[in-house]
């Protein structure tokens, strides 16, 4: 793999990461402020009708891009799965998941915001280019972490070998979670957060998307314009289902 695909696709995370919240201060102060007014909002339900002990996640009903609720979700932890359209393949894709007042991101087992199904080969493939390829000291282009608002959840997950095949995408590709306050999940961590009650619905949006295309171009070690093109990251647009405490 040339270390200027590796650059170009690092980049291009980066762009995902800052898209939401990690740039300037404004935008910082306008999340805040929008948080803030939903925290308000749910305190103004807690004072009315008993408090949430589960959720519930009903999926999307479209056919593309979308998070769907994974087998492995109990009654205080909901997993999603983001599988894509059938009849497209992929080299990787990252989103930026907002959540509404009253739900926490969840961690998963390794102490991540996101765990990675096994779809995307995230390693080398040539250790005569890289002799570290394939091996645990192979770096790999997969990060999750809430943005510094705090109602962001920035993710993504890519293939920095351009010789690895694409990937089909109907399979779950990343997972995220969401929790309860206080509920415990693979992490064994309980997380804090404000209390909510039975039938409100908590909002989640996926408010930027990007997928890395099947077509980045061939392997070369002259950077042409053409392979600039071609290694640009593509937007997609991600539905989500609906939650709501029970």
């Amino acid at each position: 793999m040339m270390n200027i695909e590796r650059v170009l696709l690092s980049i291009g995370l980066a762009v995902l990461l800052a898209a939401c919240g990690g740039g300037s201060g404004e935008d910082d102060a306008t999340s805040a402020s929008g948080l803030a007014t939903e925290d308000a909002a749910a305190q103004a339900l807690a004072n009315a009708g008993p408090s949430a002990t589960s959720l519930t996640y009903t999926d999307p009903t479209g056919t593309g891009w979308r998070l769907v609720k994974d087998a492995s979700s109990t009654a205080s932890r909901i997993v999603l799965n983001l599988v894509g359209p059938a009849g497209v393949t992929s080299r990787g894709v990252g989103f930026n998941l907002k959540r509404g007042p009253g739900v926490v991101f969840g961690k998963f087992a390794d102490g991540g915001y996101a765990a990675n199904p096994g779809v995307f080969e995230l390693k080398g493939s040539n250790p005569n280019f890289e002799p570290y390829a394939g091996t645990d000291a192979d770096p790999v282009l997969f990060v999750s972490a809430p943005l510094k608002s705090g109602d962001v959840l920035s993710t993504g997950i890519f293939q920095k070998d351009r010789t690895r095949s694409p990937k089909d995408l109907t399979q779950p590709l990343l997972q995220v979670a969401v929790e309860l306050p206080g509920a415990k999940g693979s992490s064994g961590i309980s997380t804090p957060g404000p209390a909510i009650k039975v039938g409100q619905a908590l909002a989640l949006t996926v408010v930027k998307a990007r997928m890395v295309p099947a077509d980045i171009g061939a392997m070369d070690f002259i950077l042409t314009t053409e392979a600039i093109a071609k290694a640009r990251m593509v937007d997609i647009s991600v539905e989500v289902g609906r939650l709501v405490a029970k």
